[in-house]
């Protein structure tokens, strides 16, 4: 008989958990997710990504952005990954062994909503998964499986998240088996706890300021969410690729093309701009952007 479940998740990064848990013949009860959102400049009304392969695959779907009132129903192991908001205490107890999460870092590390951004921002060469049980405190259940995964040379937090997904599935099908069948014991967290609290759009405007090294690692880290930009002549362009190796000396803020790639000076060399998205426009080549602008250009 196979092991009933419920599924919480939102975002294209939950999918691959949810399509191996199917795969796997869970028997997925209901597939919780947030509200349908309106996306884009037109304010189109558009599924999560979870809601939408859900109805793919034929699985009851309950949309809401909180499960304070939400009647669930009775299931061995509730699994969320990625659903954007918090499993009340009155729900914790009814799956028969409890509720159980995926998070992106290696517990007690970088507890919160974002993990995998705040380790690049923070030049860690690693982050990775850990599969815990839920409990009131955030991020603070005892773990049943946990490992450490490098980062790639050039990769963005966006491209790390797709890829620690496609990469641990395994990770989460193998753990609930275990857990269905009482073979396996979380272990309580060791170590001093850090936090990840999610980015704002604030944290995405680049500061020059610092180091070629740093602002490549913190753009890196809010790409694509909430996404990185900068000023240039008075107006918001958005930087949505930036090359992996540092560039020659330039002063602060200077933007100059070297051997058909442009640069940007910072405190103490440059960083090499591959694409950008001026407002308003489309997502364009920066030697396009470059050859597009009719005077010097400074950043800022």
């Amino acid at each position: 008989m196979s092991t009933s479940i419920v599924f919480a998740g939102s975002p294209v990064v939950a999918v691959p958990y949810l399509r191996a848990l199917y795969d796997a013949a869970f028997d997925i009860r209901a597939v919780v997710t947030r509200n349908d959102s309106r996306q884009g400049r037109k304010g189109v009304l558009t599924s999560t990504a979870v809601a939408t392969v859900a109805e793919e695959l034929g699985l009851s779907v309950v949309k809401t952005n909180s499960l304070r009132d939400v009647d669930l129903p009775e299931v061995e192991i509730g699994v969320v990954v990625a659903y954007g908001g918090l499993v009340p205490p009155r729900l914790l107890s009814e799956p028969a062994r409890g509720w159980v999460n995926v998070h992106f870092s290696v517990l007690p590390k970088y507890r919160g909503a974002a993990p995998v951004q705040r380790a690049l921002w923070d030049g860690e060469p690693t982050s990775g998964i850990s599969i815990f049980r839920l409990v009131e405190d955030l991020d603070a259940g005892p773990v049943y499986v946990s490992r450490s995964i490098p980062f790639e040379d050039d990769e963005t937090a966006s491209d790390a998240l797709e890829r620690f997904a496609d990469s641990t599935t395994d990770d989460l099908v193998g753990a609930l088996r275990l857990i269905a069948t009482d073979a396996i014991t979380p272990t309580v967290q060791i170590g001093e706890p850090s936090f990840a609290p999610k980015f704002s759009r604030v944290d995405g405007r680049i500061d020059w300021s610092l180091g070629a090294t740093i602002v490549i690692q913190r753009i890196r880290a809010v790409t694509r969410e909430p996404g990185a930009h900068t000023d240039v002549n008075g107006e918001s362009i958005a930087i949505l690729r930036v090359a992996s190796d540092i560039g020659p000396p330039l002063p602060l803020g200077e933007v100059v093309v070297i051997a058909g790639q442009v640069f940007v000076g910072t405190v103490d060399a440059s960083v090499g701009l591959l694409e950008v998205k001026p407002a308003g426009k489309k997502a364009m080549s920066a030697m396009d952007w470059f050859r597009g602008l009719r005077s010097s250009v400074v950043v800022g």
